[in-house]
């Protein structure tokens, strides 16, 4: 049930100095080497060597490709290259003289860009101000200012009645519509700027300088049209031109992005490795399974590259191994916190007991199937390649969306599916299908037909009446839990060689377990008394016992927190609480709408409503309550106990690849 991330192991290369390259490109194309910085006695023996040069020319060139990739039009590309070497690669590169071309079609491109948008924005003008009875042409004037505007039609009257104080210096045409009112405005050197400034500011009036247009209206859209063909015409032949260099050269050169993309990254590698005159040396982890695979690499790819294991106490990088099918749940484990290299890996125990949890709380076979077919229209949705949400309202797409990015609602909609399923099962067995029991037709038709003696009500095991096992249920699975991560966290104390803190938790799974077996004595009446029961004394020897021991491993600070290991046991009833919160509701809901049936359609009508919104509203709390709640019991009061965290994740140099092949592979993968 409780694995350990990947064994890492801390390595060394050692290799002749001319091999460098080489080797980075193994460590590169196998993806299983994280790259560290040189233990200090190493690097002090060593040195940084920088081939300028070489940067300089892959850098030049990767900005070259990425320059022409933005220019030209996309195109799909369905095969990869391979390069053997950063000579062939810049040679390729070079190859691709399309720069002076591509630039004046581009210069061309942006140049008629701009006229098309400024004719476009001329004919929306001249559109809307058309009830200009001159030529455009006359609003040019040396001596004015000339204004197209508009503003409020119920703010007109005033504005121009403010105007008309100065008419003899300001002229106005306008055209009133039910909104707005569009206004063309003339303002001659004797109208203060200051007053008309006032003026547009008091009444909001939106104005803009007039452009350069010759003729009027009508003559001038058709000419702007005109104009706007011609220009559009100019652009798709430049866009033309475009395509026929991209369909030559677009595949070649996202090939070529790409590999020098990797070449870069290579080169600052083999920059910071450790050099002498001779040889070269650098560090880094390797899964302990890989190491052999990588020297036989090296052996057939290189002569003299050595590679050595490493003696560290340094904790390794994590890099989970999970079976398939729980791979979804270590995101739930990263939000937490990522596991140390050598510590447990808790990603099974999350992933086999959140869906039961979940499950329970939920605990409706109804409430279970929508959130079924909720999270399996979710996978497919996005899976499926449909990245909207149309179907929803806008709002809750909206609260969606901001809450969690795509690819985290699949994980979600994945981890809540066998919940959901666990529900509907529960839902069965309590006789609960959105709050109403119909297991007591199924029932009498069973029993009716072949004889058998199942429950007249339908309810296998009823929630209400049987509240009192569902709460020892519940304290026993919080006992087990709480009893489960004490011995992990013994083990995991042991292994680390710190026997005091793996004396003080024995203490504490003592003294919670002589806690229960004291309180369930008492809940049956048992004599507990020390004096006279053996069995009392012994309850309180496991208590004493305990505390003697936290006070060997922990000292005095783990006697003030004696209560947490009750209350963390008790903190599982909360599975029952939610459970019981949701069927009252619901029993409520229904409750309602049966006793509206009795009346007038106005109230059979608001009882459904009732009905509906209810049970949406308690689904609704049925996915987030349980959720949280579930991730809650095992992160603290489960985790709490062993876990430690706070490692870092395992990031094996490399780059993944689009368009190239890799250069090298492991033998095993050959064959």
């Amino acid at each position: 049930m409780v694995l350990k991330p990947v064994p890492m192991g801390r390595i060394a290369v050692l290799g002749l100095r001319k091999e460098k390259q080489i080797v980075v490109s193994i460590l590169h194309d196998l993806h299983v080497v994280q790259l560290e910085s040189l233990s200090k006695d190493v690097a002090t023996l060593v040195r940084n060597e920088r081939d300028n040069e070489t940067f300089r020319q892959v850098s030049d060139q990767l900005l070259r490709m990425k320059a022409l990739k933005t220019v030209l039009p996309p195109i799909e590309s369905t095969q990869c290259q391979r390069f053997t070497s950063i000579e062939q690669i810049i040679q390729a590169a070079k190859s691709i003289d399309i720069d002076s071309n591509v630039a004046t079609l581009e210069k061309e491109k942006e140049h008629l860009l701009t006229q098309l948008k400024e004719t476009e924005n001329n004919i929306k003008l001249v559109e809307e101000f058309s009830f200009f009875p001159e030529d455009f042409n006359v609003l040019q004037l040396k001596m004015a200012h000339s204004y197209f505007g508009r503003l409020d039609s119920k703010n007109y009257t005033a504005f121009k009645k403010t105007l008309d104080v100065n008419s003899q210096d300001v002229f106005v045409y306008p055209k009133e519509g039910k909104d707005t009112t569009n206004i063309v405005l003339i303002t001659f050197p004797n109208f203060p700027p200051h007053a008309l400034a006032t003026v547009v500011q008091e009444y909001d009036v939106k104005l803009e300088a007039v452009p350069k247009l010759d003729g009027k209206a009508d003559q001038l859209i058709q000419s702007l049209k005109a104009k706007h063909a011609d220009i559009s015409h100019k652009l798709k032949e430049v866009e033309r031109q475009l395509g026929e260099i991209s369909k030559s050269h677009y595949i070649n050169i996202v090939c070529i992005e790409e590999q020098l993309e990797i070449e870069n990254k290579k080169l600052e590698v083999v920059d910071n490795l450790g050099v002498t005159s001779d040889s070269f040396a650098l560090e880094g982890w390797i899964p302990k399974s890989k190491i052999d695979q990588l020297k036989n690499v090296f052996a057939n790819n290189t002569k003299g590259t050595m590679l050595f294991e490493l003696e560290t106490d340094e904790h390794p990088p994590t890099q989970f191994d999970n079976p398939k099918r729980f791979k979804l749940f270590e995101a739930f484990i990263r939000f937490y916190s990522l596991p140390e290299g050598r510590e447990f890996d808790p990603t099974l125990i999350f992933g086999l007991l959140f869906p039961i949890f979940y499950g329970m709380m939920v605990g409706d076979a109804g409430y279970g199937l929508v959130i079924l077919l909720v999270c399996r229209w979710v996978i497919r949705r996005i899976d499926g390649g449909k990245k909207d949400f149309n179907i929803m309202p806008g709002m809750l797409r909206k609260f969606a969306l901001n809450i969690l990015k795509r690819r985290q609602m699949v994980k979600l909609a994945k981890a809540m599916t066998p919940g959901a399923i666990i529900a509907i099962g529960l839902g069965f067995v309590f006789n609960l299908y959105f709050g109403f029991h119909l297991n007591g037709y199924l029932f009498s038709y069973l029993n009716s037909t072949f004889g058998l003696h199942l429950p007249a009500d339908g309810a296998l095991f009823n929630p209400i009446t049987s509240l009192r096992k569902l709460l020892l249920i519940s304290g026993y699975i919080g006992l087990g839990m709480v009893t489960f991560g004490l011995i992990l966290g013994v083990l995991n104390s042991l292994r680390e060689g710190l026997k005091k803190h793996a004396i003080g938790k024995i203490g504490w799974l003592l003294f919670g377990w002589g806690v229960v077996l004291f309180g369930l004595a008492l809940m049956h009446h048992q004599h507990v008394n020390p004096v006279h029961s053996a069995q009392g004394a012994a309850y309180i020897g496991l208590m004493i016992g305990g505390v003697a021991l936290m006070f060997i491993g922990e000292g005095p600070r783990a006697i003030m927190e004696l209560p947490s290991i009750v209350s963390h046991i008790l903190s599982y009833t909360r599975i029952i609480g939610i459970l019981l919160a949701s069927v009252i509701l619901a029993d409520v809901i229904d409750f309602i709408f049966i006793k509206t049936l009795h009346h007038s359609i106005p109230y059979i009508i608001l009882g459904t409503i009732i009905l509906f919104i209810g049970h949406i509203f308690n689904i609704v709390i049925g996915v987030f309550e349980p959720g949280i709640q579930g991730a809650r019991l095992i992160y603290v009061e489960f985790f709490s106990k062993f876990y430690h965290g706070n490692g870092r994740a395992f990031r094996p140099f490399g780059s993944a690849r689009k368009f190239t092949y890799d250069q090298y592979a492991m033998q095993t993968e050959k064959k």
